[in-house]
């Protein structure tokens, strides 16, 4: 009689399967704006960037009739242990879809029924005392967008610092990113993903001196940002 072989696979290495970034490549639901029902999907892809940077995702509409996606107050928890994990990320902003060859900036978009679209949000890091994550790190969309006051304080910001910068969106990063910092910092709201006892940004100022969000412009340009995450 034959006998089966039995086998384990070794339990860090199942660890490292379960705690993968492929393992956050399945759709989930988008979290409506103001408790909305919506049959839109999205699917994280890639991240490419630092303290700022794209997030690559795929959305897709599995309902009968065409559906609008706007990202405002969408933010992405990292994959593994809150206690050691990078910072989230949220969208602030337009962002790019891909038509015809050619990608354009748009913050609302109709999605017709059945089809899928690959889009690149841009996101700002929302935890300015976490490291910044890198590009091989796993990310997984919150269930539930920002609060109202929130994204509501992150995206006016925003937009108004992209007139400023008379719509040129890659110039103003460093600041929207700076103002994002300092806006989180002023009322801290804990988020999904947080940790145990999250250390708070307003409890290090002292210790921060002229690296502050609000010492952050857009001439000193994305170089600040980065030392600051580096500290």
């Amino acid at each position: 009689m034959n006998k089966i072989a039995r086998f384990s696979l070794p339990a860090t290495l199942i660890l490292a399967l379960l705690s993968s970034p492929a393992r956050a490549k399945s759709y989930t639901a988008v979290p409506g704006l103001e408790g909305q029902n919506t049959k839109l999907k999205i699917k994280f892809v890639k991240y490419t960037g630092g303290a700022t940077g794209k997030m690559v995702v795929k959305v897709k509409n599995t309902g009968k009739h065409g559906a609008r996606f706007k990202a405002r107050g969408l933010y992405f928890v990292p994959n593994g242990d809150p206690e050691s994990a990078p910072q989230r990320l949220g969208a602030a902003g337009p962002y790019e879809v891909e038509e015809q060859g050619k990608w354009r900036r748009t913050e609302d978009m109709m999605i017709p029924p059945g089809a899928e679209r690959e889009l690149r949000l841009q996101v700002f890091c929302i935890d300015s005392h976490r490291s910044s994550p890198g590009n091989k790190q796993g990310f997984q969309v919150a269930r539930e967008r920002m609060p109202a006051e929130l994204r509501s304080k992150i995206s006016s910001g925003a937009k108004a610092i992209i007139k400023k910068n008379k719509g040129k969106v890659d110039s103003a990063n460093s600041e929207i990113q700076g103002y994002i910092w300092e806006t989180r910092d002023k009322k801290w709201i804990k988020l999904q993903g947080e940790r145990k006892q999250e250390k708070s940004p307003r409890l290090n100022r002292s210790s921060m001196g002229n690296s502050l969000p609000q010492a952050i412009s857009p001439q000193q340009g994305e170089g600040a940002v980065q030392q600051r995450q580096s500290r």
